[in-house]
């Protein structure tokens, strides 16, 4: 929905951008199987769809009926979110939000059932939705089909089922309820010695700057094991060095952060020439050859 001017200025790549500049698209209905109190976007990713500029969001104030009184002893950020989502499906749009050519929004308590074709089969003309009720509260509610359908028109369909982690290892504990590793601060359970950060350890949700901080909580869980004695640091170990004997023996030669350097002087002149951060290089081959593999 972004205009393509705002687009160029962007790390966004050539091919997409052209691709981009084509389209047709004036809405987008994001689809979900449960409630507002359930999403899984952050606050921050709402605002900035909510100020995304020439496009309205579209929300249904009936969604949010009662839900303010809902989320008053909620986790601050899921009362944020919602308090904001509120706001926005009850005030007045802006003058120049109002006026925009653009627009998107929130349908809530729908699963999606089935892609519908056009006549000759070439392109999807919408989807068929069942509508669903909530089975329990919070995050932990889960959606259950009513019995009834609509179907929503749409040309385009994008499937967005999330993400979930696997098991790396027998030896390495695994939630496969949650898609996550068990623990504590990054401390795997069961498993002194070993730690985890990220989605593996917390689920997908976030930004980078979730995942980062959530990294650095991991970071400082080892330093305090370390000054704590908990960790075995006597015994030498190869680190790097056996792994890379074995990439050796298998005749891989792994790109370092040197060559990724490379790398990235290249993509950041190349931008720099076009008036963007950077132009990013998309063909594998390319990059190799610049790093001389």
């Amino acid at each position: 929905l972004s205009h393509i001017c705002v687009l160029q200025k962007t790390d966004i790549t050539a091919s997409s951008l052209a691709a981009l500049a084509c389209s047709k698209v004036k809405r987008v209905w994001l689809v979900g199987r449960r409630g507002p109190l359930q999403v899984a976007f952050t606050i921050k990713e709402l605002r900035e769809m909510i100020n995304l500029p020439g496009a309205r969001p579209v929300l249904d104030p009936a969604d949010f009926t009662g839900l303010g009184d809902a989320v008053k002893d909620a986790p601050r950020p899921r009362k944020r979110l919602t308090e904001l989502m509120i706001k926005t499906a009850l005030q007045k749009p802006r003058e120049e939000t109002a006026a925009a050519d653009r627009e998107w929004g929130l349908r809530f308590q729908r699963s999606p059932q089935e892609v519908l074709p056009t006549a000759d089969g070439t392109r999807a003309r919408g989807v068929r939705v069942a509508l669903t009720r909530l089975q329990g509260s919070g995050d932990s509610a889960q959606a259950v089909p009513t019995g009834e359908v609509e179907e929503l028109e749409c040309g385009l369909v994008l499937s967005s089922i999330g993400y979930r982690s696997l098991p790396l290892d027998p030896a390495v504990p695994f939630d496969p309820q949650h898609g996550v590793i068990p623990n504590s601060s990054g401390r795997v359970l069961g498993a002194p010695g070993l730690y985890c950060s990220g989605w593996v350890k917390r689920g997908p949700t976030g930004v980078i700057i979730t995942t980062m901080n959530d990294s650095f909580d991991t970071a400082q869980a080892v330093l305090e094991d370390l000054q704590a004695g908990v960790l075995d640091v006597a015994a030498s170990r190869e680190g790097f060095g056996a792994v890379g004997s074995i990439l050796r023996s298998r005749g891989v030669r792994p790109v370092s952060f040197s060559d990724w350097e490379k790398i990235d002087a290249v993509e950041v002149a190349r931008g720099k020439a076009a008036g963007k951060p950077r132009e990013k290089i998309v063909d594998p081959k390319e990059m190799l050859q610049l790093i001389g593999h």
